[in-house]
């Protein structure tokens, strides 16, 4: 019996598609999951263009990105002085005492609005793309773009997206907890503190918003973008349920994460010869923008040299780019040890290992990794649940924090609070999480691990909708013989997109109808009335 292939690829089909990818400042993290769908969308058949900021281009100068088509230029990164201050603002400041403070970096990052924007622009008039996959630092940019030219975006968040898809047991606006996840079990003090939230950052959104505007303004724009309780794009997030808390979503909306290339960087020799007669070994890594101060690094040298001493280790693997490093106290006495922090530093300890850079997927998934001390990015947290590796979160800024709550609710780990933690404090903590005296620690790291494994595959998923929007869109516009201002316009709403999106809260919330049955009650009370009121002036 002969077979027909169904020839659902792009490839197959015959249809011409081009994708542009675009990130923006961040830094590599924030390309990696858009350039892993990219690389799942050319194997599909598509044609897929990379857009970044000047310098960053060679993140796809290599082999493994050989399937990017073309790459275009967006403008000049942030200059690093101001991304030094930058960062260490977002790092000083605390939601939970200033939010003017807090709020002030924003300022930084949306400025590039106006760069990327125009550049956008130019680059859609070039390369002319039938969809854009986005990270989200850039939705206002790309959300932009599609109001102009109509083409449609997809936007890819480390976490749910900020004050979208609210849930009435989540306290507060979404992605903007502190204090808990959920209202499960949140203190009514704790759920009143959340929703008071949003009014106390009144002072510090304000002026954003004024900037916003100008911004905007001089560029031209005259209309601000709506804030949405539903986006009318594709917002894809690079998170899982178990993680991320379950909550109805709209189809527009979709946890695919963790989003992970199947192939990573391998240890190299040191690497390897670390850990060849190492059993039980602790890896530390703040990631790029961190800087630790110096007498919270003291706390740290200071718990793993008694971790060491206790035996719950036998080795420090520390990742410290040479800024990190200089802030180390060099003439820190090393508890049970004749050495200084100093020589840690120099390598002259060989239980210490001290590295500029490290292969973090390769030393999660050493067996022998028994516990990765992070400042919880999302990245970081990802390839940590992937990897079966325990966690010791000291959040810092943006979504950090709030991953560590996540942390702890999932059982895969314990979190510092930057604000205030102890020597102690790591100490204890550390050793809850290396002893896991009843087992449950180990449980649920594997029991996440594995959820996390098969959500990884979700990735396809994420291109199937992008693939979904991209074709749904071109097969509704309306016919070629429009006039030009009219080809960008569809013929039928979004198919994924839900009907309240598109209606009045009249019509969405049946008030019509309950206006009617109202009116109708009472019509005909009024008339049972006046006729009970004729009957009895008869008798």
């Amino acid at each position: 019996m002969a077979l027909i292939s169904d020839g659902s690829r792009a490839h197959e089909t015959g249809v011409d598609t081009a994708v542009l990818l675009v990130v923006g400042t961040g830094g590599f993290t924030h390309a990696a999951p858009v350039l892993e769908l990219g690389r799942i969308l050319a194997a599909r058949g598509h044609r897929v263009a990379f857009a970044t900021h000047k310098g960053q281009e060679k993140w796809v100068k290599n082999a493994s990105y050989s399937f990017i088509s073309d790459v275009y230029t967006m403008g000049p990164p942030m200059d690093p002085d101001i991304e030094a201050a930058h960062y260490l603002q977002m790092q000083t400041s605390d939601i939970r005492k200033d939010y003017r403070d807090y709020f002030r970096p924003k300022f930084n990052v949306d400025a590039f609005w106006a760069s990327d924007y125009s550049f956008l622009k130019d680059i859609c008039q070039v390369f002319k793309p039938d969809m854009i996959v986005a990270d989200f630092f850039l939705d206002s940019a790309v959300r932009d773009i599609k109001h102009q030219t109509g083409i449609p975006i997809a936007t890819v968040w480390p976490q749910m997206p900020y004050a979208m898809v609210g849930a009435s047991y989540i306290p507060g606006l979404p992605g903007f907890q502190v204090d808990a996840l959920t209202s499960e079990h949140a203190s009514l003090w704790t759920r009143v503190r959340a929703a008071l939230r949003p009014l106390r950052a009144v002072s510090a959104v304000v002026p954003y918003l004024k900037f916003v505007r100008d911004m905007r303004r001089r560029a031209g724009l005259n209309y601000s973008l709506p804030i949405l309780k539903k986006p009318d794009y594709l917002v894809l997030v690079n998170s899982f349920f178990g993680l991320e808390t379950p909550k109805d979503l709209p189809p527009l909306v979709a946890p695919i994460g963790p989003i992970l290339s199947e192939e990573y960087q391998a240890l190299d020799t040191p690497l390897e010869e670390f850990y060849a007669d190492r059993h039980r070994v602790i890896y530390v890594s703040f990631g790029t923008h961190i800087q630790v101060p110096s007498r919270d690094l003291e706390k740290f040298v200071s718990a793993f040299a008694n971790l060491l001493h206790e035996g719950l280790i036998d080795g420090i693997i520390w990742s410290a780019d040479n800024t990190q490093r200089a802030i180390f106290n060099r003439d820190q006495a090393v508890p049970h040890t004749d050495i200084l922090a100093g020589d840690l530093l120099d390598g002259l300890n060989p239980s210490w290992l001290f590295m500029t850079f490290a292969p973090q997927r390769a030393i999660l998934a050493r067996k022998e990794t028994v516990l990765f001390v992070t400042h919880g990015g999302g990245s970081s947290v990802n390839e940590a649940v992937f990897h079966e590796t325990p966690m010791l979160s000291l959040g810092f800024f943006f979504d950090q924090p709030l991953n560590g709550l996540r942390i702890l609710e999932a059982g895969v780990g314990l979190k510092l609070d930057k604000a205030g933690f102890t020597e102690m404090e790591i100490l204890e903590k550390s050793r809850v999480l290396l002893q896991d005296n009843n087992g449950t620690i180990g449980q649920d790291v594997q029991r996440m691990a594995h959820i996390a494994r098969v959500c990884s595959r979700k990735k396809e998923f994420g291109v199937d909708l992008i693939e979904e929007v991209l074709y749904d869109h071109r097969f509704s516009l309306i016919p070629p013989g429009a006039t030009a201002s009219e080809s960008m316009h569809r013929r039928r709403p979004m198919h994924l997109q839900t009907a309240d999106a598109r209606m009045s809260a009249w019509r969405v919330q049946n008030w019509d109808l309950a206006c009617l049955a109202v009116t109708s009650a009472a019509t005909v009370g009024y008339v049972g009335w006046t006729v009970a009121k004729i009957i009895r002036a008869r008798v």
